[in-house]
């Protein structure tokens, strides 16, 4: 996909203020079973690492600076929210006798500047605290950085190479990156051979360990949900790690977590009682399985903490967990090539004819082929293709409508009309014979009909690829 920022995006952008507007606790509420996976699977590699803990690598980065420097140490913060985990580097440092110490917070969000800003002078460090109200897609750096910090940042960023970019020319020569991030699947979704072993988790599993917390439903099937359908939430979580590697150079580097991660979860993880014994062995079965996989690389690591820098360092990694066995080819079904098995999936099938197969899930298409605004699938041509036979429905007290975009690989090759009742329409889009691609349909708008939580757009009922 090219950093462009295409359709829909002044959507993406309000939804993303109205998010986070409110939110005066962004990195709480995790479930206990996230930190058991964490403290037994996550901090002894980290440790073995040389790095105590996630905090203590952000200030030691940070204070290796501020004590190497004359003058103040610049700290960028990507994505900072309400500004409290940066206050805490800053009285951490304090509390080590270094005040020479200057942050810069960016943040899209204008009410959590607020906050960060009210804080500030609370604790009395206003005076070395700048706040940068800016969008990640097209700020520029004005001025020189010795620390940039993204803490669960990048995942949210459409244009990275904009981004990537602005950090590598703002970083001295000594500067570092640090990295605490998602990595994996766009949407926060799972890459197939990693969602074949959550759904073969799954039917083991009782009714209330499938219990789900935004619906209060007991999903008999993994939901695999697609987080970036309306807003910017993992919208290129697996181009943050290959992206960056064209920029930076890492020193140190730890991908972890894949098939563990509905586990602990927001969603299905507070159903685990650390209390229960069977509970727990669960969670540190799984947290083992999921260790096994990664080394193993049959899945890749869906985060990462590392450090990168401009020019190339000795590099520390946890077994063979290295940047080059981390980036997972996209070009292939899985790793082994591949279609996996797929219980209760889309079935690509039964709406794509013609010349051409489904090989792998239809993300954004619901069971009753509902489309969310963005819909993605790889498509395998076994035919030369001239067309695309695009047929859509809304019903026609539908008051919502407007285009849908056909890109090929994330460029725009064709753009349909969709009105309320059934719509046929032939579109231009020509194909090679025996191509694998990328096939997404792009929405300017979106639905929420009555108490359906799902933001959709309208219904696909069929494609067809059409010979040349």
């Amino acid at each position: 996909m090219s950093g462009s920022r295409g359709p829909g995006y002044d959507q993406r952008l309000a939804r993303e203020r109205e998010t986070f507007a409110g939110q005066e606790e962004i990195h709480g509420n995790l479930p206990p079973s996230a930190h058991r996976w964490s403290n037994r699977h996550v901090r002894p590699k980290l440790e073995a690492l040389g790095v105590p803990g996630l905090d203590e690598l952000i200030v030691g980065q940070i204070a290796e600076r501020a004590r190497n420097l004359s003058r103040d140490a610049v700290v960028l913060s990507l994505g900072s929210g309400n500004g409290d985990q940066e206050l805490g580097w800053l009285r951490g440092l304090a509390a080590e006798g270094l005040d020479n110490v200057r942050l810069r917070l960016l943040e899209l969000n204008p009410e959590m500047q607020a906050r960060a800003e009210a804080s500030a002078r609370e604790q009395g460090v206003a005076d070395r605290v700048e706040l940068i109200t800016a969008d990640f897609n097209t700020w520029r750096a004005d001025a020189g950085h010795d620390v940039v910090v993204g803490f669960q940042a990048l995942h949210h960023v459409l244009d990275l190479e904009h981004l990537y970019g602005q950090i590598k020319s703002s970083l001295s020569a000594d500067g570092v990156l640090v990295v605490h991030d998602m990595i994996g699947r766009n949407g926060h979704r799972r890459w197939p051979e990693a969602h074949e072993v959550v759904d073969r988790i799954w039917a083991t599993l009782p009714p209330e360990l499938r219990r789900n917390a935004l619906t209060g439903q007991i999903d008999e099937q993994f939901v695999d949900v697609d987080c970036a359908a309306d807003g910017f939430e993992g919208i290129r979580a697996q181009d943050v790690l290959p992206v960056l590697l064209d920029f930076l150079h890492p020193s140190l580097f730890l991908p972890y977590g894949n098939v563990i991660d509905p586990f602990v979860d927001r969603i299905y993880g507070h159903n685990f009682d650390m209390d229960d014994p069977a509970h727990v062995g669960l969670i540190d079965e799984i947290g083992v399985l999921d260790d096994s996989l990664l080394d193993l690389g049959l899945v890749t690591g869906t985060r990462l903490t590392a450090l990168f820098h401009p020019s190339p360092r000795l590099l520390r990694v946890h077994g063979d967990r290295t940047p080059e066995r981390s980036v997972r080819d996209t070009r292939v079904v899985d790793p082994a090539g591949r279609v996996s098995f797929r219980p209760g999936g889309t079935n690509g099938e039964r709406l794509v004819r013609g010349a051409g197969i489904v090989t792998g899930r239809m993300n954004g298409i619901a069971h009753d082929d509902w489309a969310a605004p963005s819909v993605e699938f790889p498509v395998l041509t076994t035919a030369p293709v001239d067309a695309l036979d695009f047929r859509t429905y809304l019903p026609d007290d539908a008051t919502e409508h407007g285009s849908v975009t056909v890109s090929v690989d994330g460029a725009p090759v064709a753009k349909a009309d969709v009105g309320p009742g059934l719509t046929e329409q032939v579109l231009p889009v020509r194909l090679d014979a025996h191509r694998q691609v990328r096939l997404s349909f792009d929405a300017d708008w979106s639905i929420t009909a009555g108490g359906d939580r799902r933001t959709l757009a309208y219904v696909l009922v069929g494609l067809g690829l059409l010979e040349r």
